[in-house]
């Protein structure tokens, strides 16, 4: 299968290579022509998302031995926190590794197995690695992962049971990150990063069972925004399943960002044509905390072009809003996920309508501590325990 990329910024077409994902002319990352949407239909029986939706996508078959259950992820209703209107969770931190990262991640292993590719990379130390890795070792690939000096040995524990490739490295970050490409085309590894195009295939399918599941297309979605490729793939999303006559409308597109880094936002209120890197990065939100985003313009113009719109919020609203989700919604989840209901709660009535936030990642994944988690622990005897419970509980 001959793939076909497109930059959405300046319309320049090109083929598809790995490690060659940035438009020459506008420095923008390439997206995956979509093919024949008058001529694709959905798999309604099918279980796997992946099965569902492959004729969506730029692969020459499925291969449900390379899953780990990925996809299909609870669509819920969240009726305590907001009895009026309709607000509702894609919970995408019900994923294998627990972030939405495995649905970039499925489609990425596939497309290294057709193209006989042995070794797939990453340049991360949160979700994608641990992601990366573990698709990886499910297809029998070898993962090689790049790091910044000083990443606590913790949060590489999720990743590292995957046996990969982990290399510290002593520069820049965002240097590292286009570096990568450089040192895949040298050593063979297909450096899948944020904004790859097959990781964006993967994530469009979040839009397809979003409109699925809500019934139509909802009116607002919320997401949270680092490199800005997740958002990329739910436009992409919404944008295909309207082409293919499978929704009538797109949602307003909410990107949130937090307010100790949040050059999207910055750029968006001040009306900059490009966005400028963060001078600095002050905020618990790790997986959102990209000072310099490499899809950052291209999320700029399509929110402009799209009436979409960009918000940040503090640390401490994330961290209320999360406790909400955990106390009254049974749902644990990072800080950064928690952002779409901060965010939320300062545009409810600004935006009145049907709205979902998606939830990326689970909040074990976090190595912030939960607000209000240092929980008092009461201590008896067994014999006493009556006398505990008469004062505790709720009669």
């Amino acid at each position: 299968m001959d793939l076909k990329l497109i930059c959405l910024n300046c319309r320049l077409e090109s083929d598809f290579q790995v490690n060659d994902i940035f438009c020459p002319r506008c420095s923008q990352p390439k997206q995956i022509f979509p093919p024949d949407l008058r001529r694709v239909k959905i798999h309604k029986f099918a279980d796997w998302s992946l099965e569902k939706f492959q004729e969506f996508l730029p692969l020459r078959e499925v291969k449900s031995e390379l899953s780990l259950g990925e996809g299909q992820t609870p669509f819920l209703r969240l009726k305590k926190i907001e009895p009026e209107r309709g607000l509702y969770a894609k919970v995408e931190a019900s994923n294998p590794t627990l972030s939405f990262k495995d649905r970039g991640s499925i489609v990425v292993t596939h497309k290294a197995l057709e193209l006989g590719i042995k070794q797939i990379g990453t340049v991360s130390t949160g979700n994608m690695a641990s992601s990366t890795a573990a698709y990886a070792a499910r297809a029998g690939l070898q993962s090689v992962l790049l790091v910044k000096k000083g990443t606590s040995p913790a949060a590489l524990i999720s990743a590292a049971v995957f046996d990969p490739v982990i290399i510290e490295v002593d520069g820049d970050y965002g240097q590292l990150f286009y570096q990568s490409y450089e040192i895949g085309e040298k050593y063979g590894i297909y450096f899948a990063n944020s904004v790859d195009p097959l990781r964006l295939e993967g994530y469009k399918l979040t839009s397809f069972e979003i409109c699925l599941e809500l019934g139509r297309t909802p009116d607002f979605v919320y997401v949270p925004v680092s490199s800005g490729g997740h958002l990329l793939g739910l436009y992409k999303g919404f944008a295909e399943f309207k082409l293919a006559g499978l929704a009538k409308s797109l949602p307003t597109l909410i990107g949130i960002q937090a307010e100790g880094c949040s050059p999207l936002v910055r750029a968006f209120k001040m009306k900059y044509d490009r966005v400028r890197k963060a001078k600095s990065v002050k905020t618990i939100a790790h997986s959102i905390s990209n000072p310099s985003p490499p899809a950052g313009d291209l999320v700029l113009k399509l929110i402009r072009e799209n009436n979409g719109y960009l918000i940040s919020v503090s640390d401490a609203e994330m961290l209320r809003a999360q406790k909400l989700l955990a106390t009254q919604e049974g749902l644990f989840v990072q800080p950064e996920s928690a952002s779409t209901l901060a965010a939320y709660f300062k545009l409810r009535n600004k935006f009145k309508g049907d709205s979902v936030l998606v939830l990326t990642g689970q909040g074990l994944k976090s190595t912030a501590p939960p607000l209000g988690s240092r929980k008092k622990i009461y201590r008896t005897r067994l014999e006493n325990l009556n006398t505990v419970l008469d004062r505790v509980s709720n009669k």
